[in-house]
């Protein structure tokens, strides 16, 4: 039981972390599939989507043990979709991003 609050809070503090370095600190080369030369946009405007992006899995990620206790498995079918319409719509934002200044 509390085995898994630890691992959610710490794991949304990782996740969180990732964020900021993203988001604050520019560590483009934290997003996955992210190459230098191939990527011609804005890169302010990547590095805040993406940091944006993990606050907002790491809040999500943070507050699901506590809905798994309050309504049960629907928390969790919850948040499995909203992360995987979440990333879908990250990526094709990023894609509208990269295009020549």
């Amino acid at each position: 039981m509390i085995g898994g609050y630890i691992t959610c809070i710490v794991l949304a503090l990782i996740i969180i972390f990732m964020g900021y370095l993203i988001h604050v600190k520019k560590k483009l080369w934290l997003i996955a599939g992210y190459q230098e030369d191939s990527f011609i946009g804005n890169k302010d405007k990547l590095a805040k989507l993406f940091g944006v992006f993990s606050y907002i899995v790491g809040i999500a990620t943070f507050l699901l043990p506590f809905g798994l206790d309050f309504w049960g498995n629907v928390s969790g079918i919850i948040y499995a979709v909203c992360i995987c319409i979440g990333t879908v719509v990250t990526l094709v934002w990023q894609q509208m991003i990269n295009k020549p200044l």
